[in-house]
């Protein structure tokens, strides 16, 4: 559950992030030029009324959503640590000797690095406060935001918010506690037509530094009782092995076999847009991610709408047949629990 191994965030604490790509915030016509060549490679008519200004509104999108390449936590941490109150003979009401200050159900999302599909986060943080320091609550989520508004692994995600956090407020430990949900790709038509099939894939992943590098120890005991009555335990963090896959469906499910061969320039303009959001394209982990979200979208427009919005219920309704009608009860039902819709 160790996220301090290889040391790479102290110079992105102190700086900022820098990944010898261009710099952020020249590049937002570059990403309206790219969606203007993905709706192109849709076959859609870009001076349509109702897509003129779409472009706009996805570069707008992105760069909002990825707006942590931009932030520096140093500068959220900074001016934000203080004594803790009630010291007593160097015991304070926050920990100190060894409390722990928690903060759960912290909303966030994040794009997939594998896809550049939202996912959504429920984290939990938790630290054992050292040096009579302690931090403000809400800076615990701006640091978390930080990383989750990012191209992301769930794991990583939750390693760096970890690590970051460590070397911000050099506590005596910190922990992290991730809920994720990725909306499913790419076989669209077989996961909405299957009744036994999830629309959603759903993972829970942990770190820890300091007293809560041990997995056994005694500070992890505390924090998964105080997450109990949501369901977390130890028992389903998931411990990604060196022969583990990736958490995507991308890179496990069977692609559709109706699929049209993938647009090159599609694949291009979509290199663009990660480059343009501050990513290296080259990064091991996005060499593909191009090609998956190409194949994604394609795939999506080939499905009907009946069959969309069944694959997105978040097993509230009953699966609808292909051509059965919605009723207005059912596409409230859609709105209210659907993590990802957004008419």
């Amino acid at each position: 559950m160790g996220c301090l191994d290889d040391g790479r965030f102290i110079v992105e604490l102190e700086n900022g992030l820098s990944n010898g790509c261009s710099e952020v915030g020249k590049d937002a016509s570059a990403i309206e030029d790219a969606v203007k060549v993905l709706l192109l490679g849709l076959g859609e008519d870009i001076n349509r009324e109702g897509i003129r200004k779409t472009p706009l509104r996805v570069a707008k999108a992105l760069r909002e959503g990825t707006r942590g390449y931009r932030q520096k936590v140093k500068d959220i941490v900074e001016g934000a640590l203080f004594p803790e109150a009630g010291l007593d003979n160097r015991v304070g009401h926050a920990g100190g000797a060894g409390g722990l200050v928690i903060v759960r159900d912290i909303d966030l999302f994040s794009y997939c690095e594998s896809c550049m599909l939202p996912f959504q986060v429920k984290c939990h943080v938790g630290y054992v406060p050292s040096g009579e320091r302690v931090i403000g609550l809400s800076k615990l989520s701006r640091v978390a935001d930080v990383f989750a508004k990012r191209l992301q692994d769930p794991q990583r995600l939750a390693n760096e918010v970890c690590s970051a956090l460590h070397h911000g407020i050099k506590p005596a430990g910190v922990a992290v506690i991730l809920q994720c949900t990725h909306i499913h790709f790419p076989d669209i038509e077989s996961i909405f037509l299957e009744s036994n099939h999830q629309g959603l894939v759903k993972t829970l992943v942990s770190a820890g530094s300091g007293v809560f590098e041990n997995k056994n120890a005694d500070e992890w005991a505390d924090f998964f009782n105080l997450l109990k009555f949501r369901g977390i335990s130890l028992e389903k963090i998931h411990v990604r092995g060196s022969l583990d896959s990736s958490w995507c469906p991308s890179q496990s499910a069977k692609v559709s076999s109706k699929i049209v061969p993938v647009n090159p320039a599609m694949v291009t303009a979509v290199t663009s847009v990660i480059k343009s959001l501050g990513e290296d394209p080259l990064r091991k982990e996005l060499r593909g991610t191009p090609t998956r979200f190409v194949k994604w979208l394609m795939n999506f427009q080939n499905s009907n709408f009946d069959m969309k919005l069944n694959g997105f219920l978040n097993g509230g309704i009953d699966s609808l047949s292909v051509n059965e009608k919605v009723t207005s009860y059912q596409m409230d039902s859609v709105r209210s629990e659907n993590l990802f819709y957004n008419p």
